[in-house]
């Protein structure tokens, strides 16, 4: 089997090499075996567990929620559905936070609207004025 150094499977898997002792640090790899002059050696196991962090990490999961993944996987304790319910949950707060920006987006553009017309709304004076911005 073969074994990488620390810049070799951080180039492998295009991360930095502090990003991967940050995830040793955690516990999202394996921790490295170290060579006979003390150097850190990694197998491929590691190239697939970056893999999966990067993959998650790009689908919206956070590190902690990687960690507590790949902890219940390791022990067997995971499912696919427990996989797909945790798809679900970041599916919906997606979702939550698409609507909640689209109404930020809204306001935004009414506020855009209400400060180009010539005959301003009194709240839009109000808030002119106390910006020192009054036309």
């Amino acid at each position: 089997m073969p074994v990488y150094l620390r810049g070799q499977i951080a180039k492998m898997a295009n991360i930095n090499m502090e990003t991967l002792r940050y995830y040793e640090e955690l516990g999202l790899i394996t921790s490295p075996q170290r060579s006979e002059s003390g150097y850190r050696i990694y197998s491929d196991d590691v190239i697939a567990q970056l893999t999966f962090i990067q993959n998650a990490k790009s689908c919206g999961f956070t590190l902690r929620e990687i960690k507590k993944a790949l902890t219940k996987a390791s022990s067997g304790q995971i499912t696919i559905g427990d996989f797909i319910h945790a798809i679900e949950q970041k599916t919906s707060k997606i979702q939550a936070e698409i609507a909640k920006r689209e109404k930020t987006l809204s306001i935004l553009e009414k506020l855009k609207q209400d400060l180009q017309i010539e005959d301003k709304q009194p709240e839009v004076q109000m808030t002119l004025r106390a910006l020192h911005m009054e036309s």
